[in-house]
């Protein structure tokens, strides 16, 4: 399983209903590629709900590599390349995901959280990994959870999704503009 995140920071000046637009066509995009078992795709506007920034989010989760190119490959895609800047994207090994089926279908604010590579054994990282999601997904109100590492640098990653805004997080969080979730593998 592989993730595929990307925030893209945007001039406060950028028509926010340009960047809607945009965030509606991604979602489309994930709607029509097979491979997708959870995508996020958030929007958050400077000077509302104490957003200090635009801001167009993509949280993925995916079952393989081609599939995810697939996607961003896609009409969608090179429009925000085109239009508002090409995203930084980051690529992400998971090591373990946990869904709420219940709690996936209204989600409200999604987060991604990088901590440097931990000196510890990757097997007792991963372990600790599926803990971690495990607690979180008991949680009243995560509707995802997954955790991975990049490879390139053995950070590690938290990817959360929440029916509400967390109090606290050590990471980016921005408003759910849609949400997307499982096709045919």
């Amino acid at each position: 399983m592989i993730a595929l995140t990307w925030f893209l920071d945007l001039p406060r000046a950028t028509d926010a209903r340009l960047v809607r637009a945009h965030a509606a066509r991604l979602g489309a995009a994930l709607d029509d590629t097979d491979g997708l078992l959870a995508g996020v795709v958030g929007v958050a506007e400077a000077g509302v709900d104490g957003e200090t920034r635009n801001r167009l989010a993509l949280i993925s989760l995916w079952g393989n590599s081609s599939r995810m190119a697939q996607f961003l490959w896609s009409d969608a895609v090179a429009g925000i390349e085109r239009e508002l800047a090409r995203p930084s994207a980051r690529l992400w090994s998971v090591t373990t995901a946990r869904l709420d089926g219940k709690r996936i279908a209204s989600p409200t604010h999604a987060g991604v959280s990088v901590t440097p590579a931990a000196n510890h054994p990757l097997a007792d990282r991963v372990a600790e990994h599926r803990g971690a999601a495990d607690r979180a997904i008991a949680g009243r109100s995560t509707a995802l959870s997954a955790r991975g590492f990049d490879t390139a640098s053995w950070e590690e990653v938290s990817v959360d999704v929440w029916t509400g805004r967390p109090r606290t997080y050590d990471g980016i969080v921005v408003p759910v503009a849609s949400v997307h979730s499982s096709r045919a593998q």
